[in-house]
């Protein structure tokens, strides 16, 4: 009777935190958002039907969504409803956006929940030596391969100056690197996540240093902020993740941010925060992701052609790639990359059956991430897939699987040490 009692809250608890994180949401694009960056199509124009629809759809995938924490999984399903599928229904009613679109995306995470329920894969889990040494040798390998392209392209130095990152970065890319779009980001947003998060629990400081430090240096001469934020990301995920309400603790976070950017304006006029959060975190992906609905609602679908590997057999029907395509076609900036994220991509290729083949896509990562994290620590579990999914919000899937490292986080999730229990949880 108690356990029931305690789950009832726990309930309450959560259904509460994700409407406040909605309400929070609208009520700063109608305040600051749509005011602040109405030139760059951020505009009010309010449908109260839709506004109410947005609430309902929300309560739906709230009651079909996974509850419990003690799936790594389902962890990843509540990171990509808070920051993917909430910012697309409060564009929808204070946009006036597609319902078409919003209700596809609903039928996407519907889809995803009723697979999702299928059993989990079982996988054989390689000797404990041999897992060491291949997870090793990917961090030795690819650390020292990057160490030597930065002596031999770059050179050496340190730079906390974010003011200063869009000039590194031009100048890291007229570099021309060879392979740096894919062997700085694994190591950035992969390998060295992986190796902080085990270091830090086996208290070997030597090591966790190093780590740190080459992170730190991986920043200073690329310019991506990304990499810098990358570690504390991961950790401060790991120790909420760990707390006994997670859900309801990560989303009372995101209000918080969403809720300092708004005071930060209100009382200083200040909008970095704001910008940095609510606007570009949250708010740009689902903007995009309607921009691309649209016009791929109007225009030919890409079939996968706009990717090198299908380029020889289907004809890619655009000048320019699909980013720069919508930048140039909504913001008349085809230099800037408007990239699309999960639900865009799948619309973006096979349109809404698309959805359906992408959402099987996830599913099956999913499991992977199920099978893979089964008995392990849930400080490197969640510090191996974290960056890499995050990207799903705003990159497409094949990015995200290669480029982004999805596919190389799941392989060292493979070879992670197991323990007696993944995570312990009420």
């Amino acid at each position: 009777m108690r356990l029931k009692i305690k789950k009832r809250y726990k309930y309450i608890y959560n259904i509460i935190a994700i409407f406040s994180y909605k309400i929070t949401l609208d009520l700063a694009y109608y305040f600051i958002i749509s005011r602040v960056w109405l030139y760059d199509k951020f505009v009010l124009n309010l449908n109260n039907l839709k506004l109410i629809e947005s609430y309902f759809l929300l309560f739906v995938i709230f009651v079909l969504m996974p509850k419990s924490p003690k799936k790594l999984s389902n962890i990843v399903i509540w990171l990509l409803v808070l920051i993917s599928y909430i910012p697309i229904l409060t564009l929808f009613g204070l946009m006036n956006q597609s319902r078409m679109y919003v209700y596809a995306i609903t039928g996407f995470w519907i889809l995803v929940f009723f697979l999702y329920q299928t059993p989990d894969i079982f996988v054989l889990p390689l000797r404990k030596m041999q897992s060491k040494l291949l997870r090793n040798s990917i961090f030795v390998c690819l650390s020292v391969v990057v160490f030597f392209l930065i002596y031999k392209y770059i050179g050496f130095f340190i730079n906390f100056n974010l003011a200063k990152v869009y000039d590194i970065r031009s100048d890291f890319i007229n570099t021309n690197i060879p392979l740096a779009g894919y062997l700085f980001t694994w190591l950035a947003y992969v390998v060295n996540p992986i190796f902080f998060a085990l270091f830090l629990n086996k208290k070997k400081w030597l090591p966790f240093i190093l780590v740190i430090f080459l992170q730190i240096l991986i920043f200073s001469v690329t310019g991506m902020k990304s990499f810098l934020f990358a570690l504390p990301f991961v950790l401060g995920l790991a120790l909420v993740i760990k707390q006994r309400r997670p859900f309801f603790l990560i989303t009372i976070i995101v209000i918080a941010i969403i809720l300092c950017g708004m005071l930060s304006y209100w009382l200083m006029d200040d909008v970095w925060i704001s910008s940095l959060t609510t606007r570009r975190s949250l708010l740009v992906p689902a903007q995009l992701s309607f921009f691309y609905h649209d016009f791929f609602s109007k225009n030919p679908y890409t079939f996968l052609s706009q990717h090198h590997i299908f380029k020889n057999f289907i004809n890619y029907p655009y000048e320019l790639n699909p980013p720069h395509l919508i930048a140039k076609t909504y913001f008349n900036r085809p230099q800037m990359g408007a990239n699309n994220g999960i639900y865009a991509d799948a619309y973006m290729n096979f349109g809404l059956v698309g959805l359906v083949f992408w959402g099987i896509f996830l599913v099956i990562i999913l499991k992977l991430i199920n099978a893979f994290s089964k008995n392990k620590n849930i400080k490197m579990t969640i510090a191996t897939i974290a960056m890499p999914i995050m990207f799903l919000t705003n990159s497409a899937l094949l990015t995200c699987l290669v480029t982004h490292g999805l596919i190389l986080s799941l392989i060292l999730l493979y070879l992670l040490p197991k323990e007696k229990l993944n995570i312990q949880y009420e």
